[in-house]
C-alpha cells in the first residue's frame, strides 16, 4: 500500500511540473513574435524618405531623373513620383517590401505596360532596376 501511495505521489508531482514546461514555451514564443514584429517595423523605416534617382538607358530618353517620396500610412506604404518639372507619366499601383527589397509597381502611360522599380537601400545610397532591365542609382534622404 505504501508503494502505491508513493508511486501516486511521484506521478502527481511529475505531471504537475509538466504544466509549467508548456507555459514557458508559450511565453518564449510570444517574445519571439514580438521581436520579429519589431524587426519588421524597423525594416520598413529604412525605406521611408525622399528618393533622388537616375534611371539609365531608357529608350527614347536615355537618362531620367526622378524624385520619389515613399511614406507610411498606418500599415501601408505609399509612393508619389515626380520627374523634375514635367510629369513622369507613371501611375503608382502598389508599394511593398519583400526580402529587404522595395518594390514599386507602376503603370507607364506612354507604353501602356505595368513595370516595377526594384530598389535596394544601403544607408543613404540606392541602387536597383526599373523593369528588370534599366539600372538605377541615387540617394535617399529622410
Amino acid at each position: 500500500m505504501k508503494n502505491k501511495l508513493l508511486l501516486l505521489a511521484l506521478t502527481l508531482t511529475f505531471s504537475s511540473c509538466g504544466v509549467f514546461i508548456t507555459t514557458n514555451a508559450s511565453v518564449s514564443s510570444t517574445i519571439e513574435e514580438f521581436v520579429k514584429e519589431t524587426k519588421e517595423v524597423n525594416a520598413t523605416d529604412k525605406f521611408i524618405g525622399k528618393y533622388d534617382i537616375t534611371v539609365f538607358g531608357l529608350p527614347d530618353v536615355g537618362e531620367m531623373q526622378l524624385t520619389m517620396n515613399v511614406t507610411k500610412d498606418v500599415d501601408e506604404l505609399k509612393t508619389e513620383i515626380e520627374e523634375g518639372e514635367q510629369e513622369s507619366g507613371f501611375d503608382v499601383l502598389k508599394t511593398e517590401i519583400e526580402e529587404d527589397i522595395l518594390y514599386i509597381d507602376i503603370y507607364v502611360d506612354s507604353y501602356g505596360v505595368n513595370v516595377s522599380f526594384e530598389i535596394y537601400v544601403d544607408g543613404n545610397s540606392v541602387t536597383g532596376y526599373l523593369a528588370d532591365m534599366f539600372e538605377l542609382e541615387g540617394t535617399i534622404t529622410k
